[in-house]
C-alpha cells in the first residue's frame, strides 16, 4: 500500500512536468490574471485526468465505437489550439468582460484546462501506459486506486505551485516580457495545433 502511494507520488510529479500547451496556458494566465486563474486551469486538467484514469482503469470496452473519432478529435483540437494561439496576439484580455461574473470566469479557465488536456491524445496514451505498467506490479484494486489518487493529487499540487510561482514572479517582469510570454504561448498553441492538423492529414491519407 505504501509502495503504491510512493509510486503514485513520483509518477504524478513526473507527469506534471510535461511542457506542453497546458503548461504554457497555466503559466501565461497565472502571470496575466493571477494564480487563481492557474489553479482553476489545474482543476480542469485534473478533472480530465480523472476521466482518462477511469477509462484506463476500467478499460475501453464500454466506450462507444465512433467511426473516425481520432480524426474528428484531432481536427477539433487543432481548431481550438490555433484559435487560442491567435487570441494571444490580440491586445484585449479574453476574460475581462467576465470580471463581475465569478462563475463564468471559473468555467472559462476550468474549461480551458479541461479541453487542452482532453484534446491531446498523448495524455490518454500516457495514462493507458501507466495503467499497463501498473499491472506488472500485481497491485490489488485498492492499491491501484491509491496510486491513481496520489498521482492526480500530486498533479494538482505541482501545477498549482507553478501557478503561484508564476504569479509571484510577475512583479519582477516588465510589460514587454509579459507580452513576449503571451506571444510565445500563442506560438506554442499554434505549433501544437498545426501538428494535430498534420496528424489528421496522415489519418486521411492512410
Amino acid at each position: 500500500m505504501l509502495e503504491a502511494v510512493v509510486f503514485g507520488f513520483v509518477t504524478g510529479v513526473v507527469l506534471s512536468f510535461g511542457f506542453g500547451s497546458v503548461f504554457f496556458a497555466l503559466i501565461q494566465d497565472s502571470i496575466q490574471y493571477g494564480y487563481k486563474a492557474g489553479v482553476k486551469i489545474s482543476l480542469g486538467v485534473v478533472f480530465a485526468d480523472v476521466i482518462m484514469v477511469t477509462i484506463a482503469f476500467l478499460g475501453t470496452s464500454f466506450l462507444p465505437n465512433i467511426p473516425n473519432f481520432g480524426l474528428y478529435s484531432r481536427v477539433f483540437g487543432a481548431f481550438l489550439l490555433i484559435s487560442l494561439g491567435f487570441v494571444q496576439f490580440r491586445k484585449s484580455k479574453a476574460p475581462s468582460k467576465m470580471q463581475e461574473f465569478k462563475l463564468a470566469r471559473f468555467f472559462y479557465f476550468f474549461g480551458k484546462g479541461f479541453l487542452l488536456n482532453v484534446i491531446n491524445p498523448v495524455n490518454f496514451i500516457s495514462w493507458m501506459l501507466v495503467s499497463a505498467t501498473l499491472k506488472g506490479y500485481k497491485y490489488d484494486s485498492l492499491d491501484e486506486i491509491l496510486f491513481f489518487s496520489t498521482c492526480i493529487v500530486m498533479i494538482f499540487v505541482v501545477e498549482s505551485a507553478f501557478a503561484i510561482f508564476a504569479d509571484r514572479i510577475k512583479t519582477k517582469l516588465n510589460d514587454n516580457t509579459i507580452l513576449y510570454i503571451k506571444y510565445f504561448s500563442g506560438l506554442v498553441f499554434i505549433g501544437v495545433g498545426l501538428k494535430m492538423v498534420w496528424d489528421a492529414y496522415k489519418i486521411i491519407i492512410a
